[in-house]
Formats: C-alpha cells, sequence, structure tokens
C-alpha cells in the first residue's frame, strides 16, 4: 500500500501547474490587446511605472534616489534607466526604462515591487502602485490621465494581477 502512495505523491508533484506563470502566456502568445485608447502589443519594449498618489516632491525625489541605489547595487550592468514624470499635480511617476518585451518588465516589476518596502520605507504602501507601460501609452496616460482606463487594459491582459 505505500507504493501507490508515493507514486501519487510523485504525480501529484509533477502535474503542471494549472495556469502557466505569465512570463510564459506572454512568450507564447505575442498579441496586441485594446482597451481604446490604449494599446499593448507584449512583443514591444515596455517599461516599468512607479505610479505615487499624493506624494510631496521630497519623498518622490527621495524614492528616485533610493531606486537609483537600488538599481547600482542589485542591477549593476543593466541598462535600467530612471526617470522622474508625472501625470497631473497629485500623480507622480518613476519610470524604468527599457525591457525588451511585456515579459522581461513584468519579471523586473516583480522584483522591484518585493523591494519596495524596504527601500522607500517611508512611503505608505497605499502611496505607490508599479504598472507595465510602453512609451507611446505613458505619452496618452499623461495626455488623458485615465489611468483606470489603463488598469483596464493591463487586467484584459494579465487577469488579476494589477
Amino acid at each position: 500500500p505505500e507504493l501507490p502512495l508515493i507514486k501519487d505523491t510523485v504525480k501529484t508533484a509533477v502535474a503542471p501547474p494549472v495556469a502557466p506563470p505569465v512570463n510564459e502566456i506572454v512568450t507564447k502568445v505575442p498579441t496586441v490587446f485594446s482597451n481604446a485608447p490604449f494599446t499593448l502589443n507584449t512583443e514591444e519594449p515596455h517599461n516599468v511605472m512607479m505610479v505615487m498618489d499624493k506624494v510631496d516632491g521630497t519623498y518622490v525625489n527621495e524614492s528616485k534616489n533610493a531606486f537609483t541605489r537600488y538599481l547600482s547595487e542589485s542591477f549593476r550592468g543593466e541598462p535600467i534607466t530612471l526617470i522622474r514624470d508625472a501625470i497631473d499635480k497629485d500623480r507622480s511617476v518613476l519610470v524604468f526604462t527599457s525591457f525588451t518585451n511585456a515579459a522581461a518588465a513584468y519579471q523586473f516589476l516583480l522584483k522591484l515591487k518585493k523591494a519596495a518596502p524596504d527601500e522607500v520605507s517611508w512611503l505608505p504602501a497605499n502611496k505607490y502602485s508599479f504598472y507595465l507601460i510602453t512609451d507611446a501609452n505613458l505619452q496618452l496616460l499623461k495626455t488623458n490621465k485615465d489611468i483606470p482606463g489603463y488598469i483596464g487594459l493591463l487586467n484584459k491582459v494579465y487577469p488579476g494581477k494589477f
């Protein structure tokens, strides 16, 4: 009776996961998604954007400095650039550029999200969030200010991740 249990355990352990990881979905299904007026092509270069809501400029600068340090320590030699920008008077943005495609940007976003509570410990977690974004969508977002619309597009492509 012990052998079948071991077999079952082994079978269960090697069974493929129900849903493949996001990076596999992205690499296997290069598609263009749309949530008007935004469009997302997973194979285009992507950035990671940190949106800070109603955060004082001093803390935005401190966050940029902290993440610049983080990049030089944890991603030395990788061509990641950090730019400060804004969507409107209440929402500042740090943009980490530029990743080959959505899958590469998403992998970086996961690392950044995990590091954020330590790197910007002075910022309450409800004051910032991370998103994937292309240059074109960032320019559009700065014009139309429609963050919920953009998040809607991300949730079409990555259900439940944003």
